[in-house]
C-alpha cells in the first residue's frame, strides 16, 4: 500500500501522524517489525529515518523495472528502491 500527502500540504505534520498511527497500529495489532521501500535519496529517506526505520536491503532496477516510465525527484532519476524496516521488540534492524 501506499501513503501520501497532497504536495499542497506536505511539510505540514500530516504524513509524520499518519505513519506515526500505522506504526502504532501493527505495534497494537502484534506486528514484529514493518517494512517500507522508497527511492534512495530525497525527503522520503529522511522522512522514514526519523520514525526509527532502519536501511535493510537494496531492490536493484526497481523503479525502473516496475514502472512504464521513468520517475524523476530533483532532475535525478529513480532507479533503485531503499527497502526500510522498524522492529517492534525495541530494537531496530
Amino acid at each position: 500500500m501506499s501513503i501520501a500527502v497532497h504536495p499542497d500540504h506536505q511539510k505540514s505534520g500530516i504524513g509524520t501522524a499518519l505513519l506515526k498511527w500505522i506504526i502504532d497500529f501493527f505495534d497494537r495489532a502484534g506486528a514484529t517489525q514493518l517494512e517500507v521501500g522508497t527511492g534512495t535519496f530525497g525527503y522520503q529517506l529522511a522522512f522514514y529515518q526519523r520514525q526509527g526505520f532502519r536501511v535493510t536491503g537494496i531492490d536493484r532496477d526497481f523503479f525502473v523495472e516496475n514502472y512504464d516510465e521513468p520517475i524523476f525527484e530533483g532532475g535525478i532519476r529513480l532507479t533503485d528502491m531503499l527497502r526500510l524496516t522498524i522492529r517492534y521488540n525495541g530494537d531496530v534492524a
